[in-house]
């Protein structure tokens, strides 16, 4: 049976300090929504199949973000702009913090509700684990729980500069804030534990959850955990282990793989999944793209709903790319409107004739108070809405973690002096990602060469831009458009509402 991750499974917990934990959840078919009942008691453990259901709850969980939290984790990078009417989301972006401001909130209590969701899933898990009668499937699933919640702490790692990292549930009141360095040594140290327990293939071989946590998706946890440790040998290491593997490729297509087109793609090591299950009426599971998008668009499917015009793509990522010669990737990630492309002309001269307010479908972007760009790789062509269905974006995944970002991690940590036992150099590594974007060869790649392509590679996606130039210390680079950044603006104060519940967070962090 085809698992959709839809009905919740709940087992409550309420937890001071990181506010209401909703619970667990889990799926069944489509046909049997279990939606509103709540499983708080009566659970039969003897029953060893439904051991997948904590499981699938920890996944619902995981996939249903808030809009705000990638919008918060984004909008400090030289590649986007916070726009629209959200105050606090405009100061972050002009590195001016407040504990008081409510969407690095949300990112702290959703982020520890997921990861409370994550423990009490492996707790749901060995309970059944004798029924089932098979151990390393029940280790296989908590694997694949401790992968998510390690995710979740990296996130919350580099936004705020550490955080408390749980170790027992009845204790979170006595247990110390660590820095950042500590929780990626131990995120790094969660996946070395739960690799061998993973299975050994891409996410999209697997046939009871398609697209979920592998062996792959640790490596790709860890690498970005050494990376912020700096440890380049780790880096490598972590990195040449998905590259050896053969399971992955780059999509020949970049443009679609932001598409509909690109869910699951042989690209993609780490993916939330969303669907309207084909149809154009009741049951859905979506992401609210809708922040992304712009309002006052011409789709060619008449009502498809607009955006709210939040992410702006920067004049400064633009003009990097022109100046590049690119072409796909600048079609890819950011979207024009008329007002758009007068400012580029006006600032940067001649531009391509390609560069218009229409995208390929035929959708046009027409002018908007809020914003003159819009970031593509969140966009999904009207064209691509199932009948009956006119929420922005709708039936579009949210890729989180790419191959193509492995191959430039890679390479990085090659030019810092690390040592590699597989055949792929730096300019290897580097070159497979330009020549799919139609760019001519590098060699003798610097450690700079590399952070320009990821740069080109990665914009708008999921703050990596902003964490590569606080992990270099780059402070010229996010010192843009009247802005200056320094380096004590690197990460956000706790928020003012989780101080007040737990005081260790008030003493800050060593």
């Amino acid at each position: 049976m085809k698992k959709k991750l839809f009905i919740k499974y709940f087992t409550p917990v309420l937890l001071s300090g990181l506010l209401l934990i909703s619970g667990i959840g889990c799926t069944d078919k489509l046909d049997q929504p279990f939606e509103n009942e709540s499983f708080t008691s009566d659970v039969d453990y003897t029953i060893g199949e439904n051991m997948i259901l904590p499981l699938l709850g920890a996944y619902h969980g995981l996939y249903t973000r808030a809009w705000e939290e990638p919008l918060t984790l984004g909008i400090r990078g030289d590649d986007v702009n916070a726009a629209g009417d959200q105050v606090p989301m405009q100061e972050q972006d002009n590195y001016m913090y407040q504990a008081s401001h409510w969407n690095p909130n949300s990112v702290w209590q959703q982020h520890y509700n997921d990861i409370v969701n994550a423990f009490t899933a492996i707790d749901e898990i060995n309970k059944y684990r004798e029924a089932s009668g098979n151990n390393a499937m029940a280790d296989q699933y908590i694997a694949e729980c401790r992968v998510m919640r390690a995710y979740l702490y990296l996130n919350i790692a580099r936004t705020f500069g550490g955080c408390i990292v749980i170790d027992q549930l009845d204790n979170i009141q006595n247990t110390p804030v660590s820095n950042k360095a500590q929780v990626m040594q131990y995120i790094v140290d969660e996946m070395t534990d739960a690799i061998p327990n993973l299975p050994d293939m891409h996410p999209n071989k697997r046939s009871d959850i398609p697209g979920g946590m592998t062996t792959y998706t640790a490596y790709a946890i860890q690498a970005l955990a050494y990376q912020e440790m700096k440890d380049y040998q780790g880096v490598v290491n972590a990195t040449s282990q998905i590259i050896n593997s053969g399971e992955f490729k780059l999509a020949d297509d970049f443009y679609h793989l932001f598409k509909k087109a690109g869910k699951l793609d042989d690209e993609n090591i780490m993916e939330f999944q969303y669907s309207d299950f084909n149809q154009g009426e009741g049951d859905r599971f979506g992401f609210l793209f809708a922040p992304f998008g712009i309002g006052g668009w011409t789709p060619v499917i008449t009502g498809a709903g607009a955006g709210w015009g939040f992410y702006e793509p920067t004049l400064k990522y633009i003009e990097f790319m022109l100046d590049r010669g690119e072409s796909v990737r600048l079609e890819t990630s950011v979207i024009f409107t008329p007002d758009g492309i007068t400012e580029l002309r006006n600032d940067y001269g001649t531009i391509p004739e390609w560069i218009t307010n229409t995208n390929r479908e035929g959708d046009i972007f027409n002018n908007n108070a809020r914003m003159n760009f819009v970031s593509g790789k969140h966009s999904q062509p009207s064209t691509e809405l199932v009948p009956g269905r006119t929420s922005y974006g709708s039936n579009k995944n949210f890729i989180v973690i790419r191959y193509s970002e492995m191959l430039l991690m890679y390479a990085e940590a090659i030019t810092r002096g690390a040592s590699s036992s597989i055949s792929m150099s730096a300019d290897d590594a580097v070159n497979v990602v330009r020549a799919r974007a139609g760019l001519t060869n590098l060699s003798g790649v610097t450690t700079q060469d590399v952070l320009d392509e990821k740069f080109a590679e990665l914009a708008m996606e999921w703050g990596t831009r902003y964490y590569d130039m606080v992990r270099t210390e780059n402070t010229s680079a996010l010192s843009y458009g009247g802005r200056t950044f320094t380096m004590d603006k690197a990460y956000l104060p706790f928020p003012a509402d989780q101080v007040a519940e737990l005081p260790q967070l008030e003493e800050g962090i060593d």
